[in-house]
């Protein structure tokens, strides 16, 4: 038998050898030959003592015998009664051991229980929470949302599932309205509509509470449940409406072909992954002022209807905006740049209008003055940028623009 130490170690328990008979026998045999010997050479003795103290002599001669054999016997019943007690106190610390073992034993499973129970629980949250998302009515959808956003906030191990779901559910098919979805109102609803613009009008509030769940806890972890920390992030080809990320911490982004309606703001947010906006359309306005980017940012055949306003913003692992077009100003202002920075020359230009692929213009028509590198710093270019045209980046890794910068 084992037992827990001090120290949680297993030690083994404590046992006294069976005591057999023959052992006690053999005790017996040799005390009574010890007795027997012990008498002889006292008797011996006697028999060479003077006449007159023989008497005597035998009788203190058996008496010390006697009393050899009474202090034998003594202390032969003294070992045996040390035995029963050494025994006793052995069986009750191995009693006592069993007993504390088992109640650890009980605790164990008690807790494995509660902790089924609890996983149980909440994997049924989850399930009736997503199948929630899943109804064709507006409202249960929402229900599920706001369920799913409950249960990340009490179990950490649950978000990055939950971000999943969120994505997932942005990223079904949603087309791009053909109403003017940011001016309608409720009673808009009872007349003059057909049945799909109805539903498209009930999912736009869903989306949008979708939308608002990411970014008001995609923030870094701070130890309060409404923050959960950097999270991957893939919204790809998803139809995102007036999308606003700021301030968040994001893990590994993906907004490989998404349209984002009205305006995309990802100012003062961190991206600690890579980064990708591959063949995205932004329909109007996109802003990453102070945005930090910790790995590359893939910019790579996206389109920005308005203006791309960046200033401050670093983008420390390199910035590709190859096949990229530009149909208004694009602002890096005090910006940071290392590793890569990669530009078209020149860069595609186009009218700024809401269709995908408007009017080309001509490099005249568009200058490198749209492009504002000012205040900008290059810094551990692994390799040569490629530049809108004008611009250049000096020997201490400033931005310089070869002509007159436009003051606005």
């Amino acid at each position: 038998m084992t037992t827990e130490g001090a120290a949680g170690r297993p030690v083994r328990a404590q046992k006294l050898p069976e005591l057999r008979w023959w052992w006690v026998a053999a005790a017996a045999a040799a005390t009574a030959v010890l007795i027997a010997a012990a008498t002889w050479l006292l008797v011996r003795q006697v028999a060479t003592a003077p006449t007159s103290d023989a008497a005597r002599a035998e009788l203190d001669a058996i008496r010390t015998a006697l009393s050899l054999a009474v202090g034998t016997g003594g202390a032969f019943a003294l070992w045996l009664a040390a035995r029963r007690q050494r025994s006793t106190e052995i069986q009750i610390k191995e009693t006592i051991a069993a007993t504390a073992e088992d109640q650890r034993h009980r605790e164990r499973v008690q807790v494995a229980t509660e902790f089924d129970l609890t996983e149980r629980r909440i994997t049924e949250l989850y399930a009736k929470a997503v199948e929630q998302i899943g109804s064709d009515k507006a409202p249960v959808r929402l229900g599920g949302l706001y369920a799913l956003e409950r249960l990340a906030n009490a179990n950490p191990t649950l978000r990055q599932a939950v971000v999943n779901v969120i994505c997932a559910y942005l990223r079904m098919p949603f087309p791009e309205p053909s109403w003017d979805y940011e001016s309608s109102r409720a009673a808009d609803l009872e007349s003059g509509m057909s049945e799909a613009e109805r539903r498209e009008r009930e999912e736009l509030p869903v989306r949008l509470a979708a939308q608002g769940v990411l970014a008001e806890h995609l923030r870094a972890a701070d130890g309060s449940p409404e923050r959960w920390g950097p999270l991957d992030v893939d919204l790809s080809r998803a139809v995102l409406i007036d999308f606003r990320l700021e301030g968040c911490a994001v893990g590994k982004a993906r907004f490989r072909g998404t349209q984002f309606l009205v305006v995309a703001r990802f100012d003062q947010t961190v991206f600690h992954q890579e980064t990708w906006f591959y063949q995205s359309d932004f329909d109007r306005l996109a802003t990453f002022s102070g945005a930090k980017f910790l790995d590359r940012a893939v910019f790579t055949g996206t389109r920005f209807g308005w203006h791309l306003m960046a200033g401050g913003a670093r983008f420390l692992g390199g910035a590709a905006f190859y096949r990229s077009v530009f149909c208004g100003t694009c602002d890096f202002r005090d910006g940071e740049f290392a590793q890569f920075l990669d530009f078209d020359k020149p860069p595609k230009i186009s009218q700024p209008n809401h269709e995908y692929g408007g009017d080309t213009l001509s490099w005249d028509d568009f200058p490198g003055t749209r492009f504002n590198f000012q205040g900008a710093k290059a810094g551990q270019l692994t390799t040569a940028p490629k530049l809108p045209d004008r611009w250049s980046v000096s020997a201490d890794g400033t931005f310089a623009y070869r002509g007159e910068l436009d003051p606005s």
